[in-house]
């Protein structure tokens, strides 16, 4: 990483100081130019209004003047000088052709030639006029930018793999981090958590997010051992007393096994729908996505199982009524599974109610929500107890006397959550209200 950020780092300076080399030389080049291009325009004007004489005069003038890059003269048709102070151009392009270009010029008085940009313009006679200058300067000016580049060029190697160094530093320190935290859970310390080094940069986004991931299966690693404990001890009754049965049951005289076996299958009836309920739940909660989802009328729903447990309600001697905020409540859900909840409520309510009371199903949209629930007449749950209702094979009578494995509010929680709602307890007074609360963006 460290050899990376020092290619990065020379890669981009390398591009920024060869534009601004670039931009400095055009200017220099294109500055000459202009000022090559007035004096050569002065001395025309002089050569077309007072002829050779008059040019010659003002060449020597400005001649006169020592500027040692300043260039004047006329040259023949092969380019030697014959006024002025160029002696002779160094490999001149033949025939000579009027316009500006950069190359040799041997002057005058000097050894070595000199590289100038210079412009030709024609004269009477076949002979041309040059005017230019040396540029020296921007030769030098060139070489300092060069030199200049080479030394800013090595400095960013150094300090892009100073910094790589740092930075390679810092990220395999807060990997290292992670990875030991990681390392540690998969070894069984589900307690680790990676540290917050509180800059609130990306790595302090991704510990968040993996701490949160950790507390999240903490939280179900120990429900699961709550659950297994609960589903054990929950079984160990039921199962015991279908041994129990079945052994009577083949002791027993032939007239009376057929009374025992009923009883067997009760027994193994009550152990699928514990069985079955757990999987409902398992089904509800792994749903991630809404495809399963479909038009439904809530109120229609209701109506079904107000039809479905009637019979049930009369026999236990209790009225069954259903409420709704209109004739039609229509919404987007998993039919089978709010059924399935609702109809664990109806159960509880059925279980606790006194005779001669009343259950109402009702479905109300309220506060931006769509309530589907049950309320019942009977003992209710006190506010202290309800979220250990709330929890699997959670029991609130704990000889666990009544019939039931402590799933049905469970199940309703999971569809609930599944819909993108709440299962809201409240005191019916006296009873138990109990309502799946789904949002009712989520319900249309």
């Amino acid at each position: 990483m460290a050899l990376l950020s020092a290619l990065l780092a020379f890669a981009a300076s390398l591009v920024v100081m060869g534009f601004i080399y670039w931009r400095t030389v055009e200017e220099e080049a294109g500055s000459l130019r202009r000022h090559v291009t007035e004096e050569s325009a002065v001395l025309n004007d002089v050569y077309l209004s007072a002829g050779r004489p008059g040019l010659r005069r003002a060449i020597a003038d400005t001649l006169g003047a020592n500027d040692p890059q300043y260039l004047a003269a006329t040259l023949d048709a092969t380019g030697r000088g014959r006024s002025g102070n160029v002696e002779a151009l160094i490999a001149p392009r033949l025939p000579l052709a009027p316009g500006y270009r950069e190359g040799s010029v041997r002057v005058r008085g000097h050894r070595a030639p000199l590289e100038a940009g210079y412009l030709l313009r024609p004269l009477d006679g076949g002979d041309w006029l040059l005017s230019g200058r040396g540029y020296a300067g921007r030769t030098s000016l060139r070489r300092t930018l060069e030199r200049s580049i080479l030394v800013a060029s090595i400095l960013s190697v150094l300090l892009g793999l100073l910094c790589g160094l740092l930075i390679a530093r810092y990220v395999g320190r807060r990997v290292d981090a992670i990875a030991e935290v990681a390392e540690r859970v998969t070894g069984g310390d589900l307690d680790q958590r990676v540290p917050l080094a509180g800059s609130g940069d990306a790595f302090d986004a991704l510990s968040a997010r993996i701490n949160h991931m950790l507390d999240r299966i903490g939280r179900l690693m120990d429900e699961l051992r709550m659950v297994t404990d609960a589903l054990a001890h929950d079984l160990r009754s039921p199962i015991g007393r279908l041994r129990a049965r079945v052994d009577a049951a083949l002791r027993a005289p032939q007239d009376e096994r057929e009374t025992l076996l009923a009883g067997v299958i009760q027994e193994a009836d009550a152990l699928m729908r514990i069985l079955g309920t757990v999987l409902e739940i398992g089904r509800s909660e792994a749903m991630a996505s809404r495809k399963q989802f479909a038009p439904l009328d809530a109120a229609g729903l209701l109506a079904e199982l107000a039809e479905m447990y009637d019979p049930l309600a009369e026999d236990a001697g209790v009225a069954l009524r259903v409420e709704t905020s209109g004739d039609a409540l229509p919404m987007v859900g998993h039919r089978q599974l709010l059924a399935q909840a609702l109809s664990n409520l109806v159960d509880n309510a059925l279980a606790y109610a006194a005779s001669g009371g009343e259950i109402l199903l009702f479905a109300q949209a309220r506060g931006g929500r769509l309530a589907l629930g049950v309320a019942d007449r009977g003992p209710g749950i006190p506010a202290e107890d309800r979220a250990e209702a709330r929890r699997r094979f959670g029991r609130l009578d704990s000889s666990r006397s009544r019939a039931g494995a402590g799933l049905g509010l469970a199940l309703a929680e999971a569809v609930a959550h599944l819909h993108e709602g709440v299962l809201e307890l409240d005191d019916n007074r006296p009873g138990l209200r109990a309502a799946l609360a789904l949002r009712i963006e989520a319900a249309r």
